[in-house]
């Protein structure tokens, strides 16, 4: 909204809204900045539910609000994070509300070594997942090379070295220079295409790719994917020696040998001359005594197939073999003869023992013997039967002497109830109680008038011991 306002009749005013310089100003904004990279640190990170990410990217003078919305950030291929150093891709624009500039981040990226060092580690993995750095692959290194190339820069320092250590170790072996850049963004193509020619001529023995020392940046073109490819299809091993010790690149891994600088992949290929000659001298010792080892193990076994074959005549065979049959034959006989003699003993005694047991001599004397045990059997059983009657009468008598009725013979008598209960004392016999008293010859049948506890028997028993 805008309107005029005079201070004077000839100095008119145009007076506008905030909202609506805003919105010039951000259309300003979008003309001039639409597409703009943009390098610092991030700060102030916020990462709400939303997915958006919300941060201030700084330098050492100033800092800019920015905002990268939800569907650019998955494209993200790290976190970002406080303190990161990155690139961004964004266009600029004005936050009417507030009327704060902000960038709209739609591209981000890590800055200098962190960004190579996450290519460096995503080549890495995805190379060994395909199984290009496996042991299985690496090729042995021959023993004494007769050609070596070498591909390194023609001024370098490192192509000295080599020369220095390989001419030292080893001088009767030839050397082939591909010069090549080993830095830039031709370095990779190059060094690629050096070890193209040399397998497409195979010209070499061995290869050895080298380098001196630097910066990642500097050794960058060694981490190259079509590089590492072309290592590990290589027929011709490969030895690479880039930078110092603790530099490893994406070409170490495939390579078929890593050394640490130039000079120990010299070290590598090349065999120390007095070394070999020593190791010559050895082994031309070692075959020596081997041969005459061999020659002397020879003659021993030609020696024994000789005797072995003396040994072995058909005629020799066959009186041997005679021979033992005869052997053979005799033992057999005297064996027979053996045997028949102690079967004819063997026999003899069964017949001894045969008539000695004769079944009717045996029978005789069993008959006897029956005839004896019968007679003692009657003469024990008589005698048995004797004892039992001796002891049998004895036992009568006995209970002759205690039987009542032998006590009713003397003139004495029991008196039992109806019921034939025998009555010891008047305490069972009630008066007007019928009783049979019992005689050695007969019974009365009575009714008790009356009782009495004197004892008659008593009185008639002491009366008789006095009259006696």
């Amino acid at each position: 909204m805008q309107y005029m306002n005079q201070t004077s009749a000839d100095e008119p005013r145009l007076i506008q809204t905030v909202s609506a310089i805003n919105l010039q100003i951000k259309d300003l904004i979008a003309e001039r900045l639409s597409c703009v990279w943009v390098e610092g640190e991030i700060s102030n990170l916020a990462q709400p539910a939303s997915g958006h990410i919300y941060f201030s990217l700084k330098d050492s003078q100033a800092q800019l609000r920015c905002v990268m919305f939800r569907a650019s950030r998955r494209q993200l291929p790290f976190k970002p994070e406080n303190g990161l150093q990155v690139v961004v891709r964004a266009k600029a624009s004005l936050y009417e509300p507030r009327g704060d500039l902000q960038l709209i981040v739609e591209h981000m990226e890590e800055a200098g070594f962190g960004a190579l060092q996450r290519q460096y580690e995503a080549l890495k993995k995805k190379l060994h997942s395909e199984g290009l750095f496996a042991n299985a692959l690496k090729q042995p290194l021959p023993f004494c090379p007769q050609d070596i190339a070498i591909i390194t820069s023609a001024i370098g320092a490192a192509l000295q070295d080599f020369l220095k250590v390989a001419q030292r170790r080893y001088p009767n072996c030839s050397k082939s220079i591909y010069a090549v850049p080993v830095q830039g963004d031709s370095a990779a193509p190059a060094v690629t295409q050096a070890l193209a020619c040399i397998n497409r001529h195979a010209s070499a023995d061995v290869i050895a790719i080298i380098r001196g020392g630097g910066s990642i940046e500097d050794l960058w073109a060694f981490n190259d994917e079509r590089l590492a490819l072309a290592i590990a299809a290589s027929n011709i091993p490969v030895v690479t020696g880039i930078g110092h010790e603790i530099d490893f690149t994406i070409a170490d891994f495939v390579a078929d040998r890593r050394a640490p600088t130039p000079s120990v992949a010299a070290e590598l290929i090349c065999p120390e001359q007095a070394a070999l000659q020593l190791q010559f001298e050895h082994s031309a010792t070692k075959l020596t005594q081997l041969l005459v080892h061999q020659h002397s193990t020879k003659v021993q076994t030609l020696d024994w197939l000789g005797r072995r074959l003396n040994q072995l005549d058909p005629a020799k065979l066959i009186t041997r073999q005679k021979q033992y049959l005869e052997q053979i034959i005799d033992r057999l006989e005297r064996t027979i003869d053996d045997s028949c003699k102690q079967s004819k003993i063997s026999l003899d005694a069964l017949a001894h023992r045969l008539s000695r047991e004769n079944p009717q001599h045996t029978l005789t004397q069993s008959r006897s013997q029956l005839t004896e045990i019968v007679k003692s059997l009657h003469t024990l059983t008589h005698q048995h039967l004797q004892k039992r009657h001796y002891r049998l009468q004895l036992s009568a008598n006995s209970m002759h002497v205690v039987s009542p009725l032998n006590t009713l013979k003397r003139g004495y008598s029991i008196t039992t109830t109806d019921q034939t209960q025998p009555l010891a004392n008047i305490d069972r016999i009630e008066v007007g109680q019928r009783v049979i008293t019992h005689f050695a010859q007969g019974q009365i049948i009575s009714r008790v008038e009356s009782t009495s506890s004197d004892n008659l028997i008593s009185d008639i028993t002491d009366q008789t011991q006095k009259d006696a």
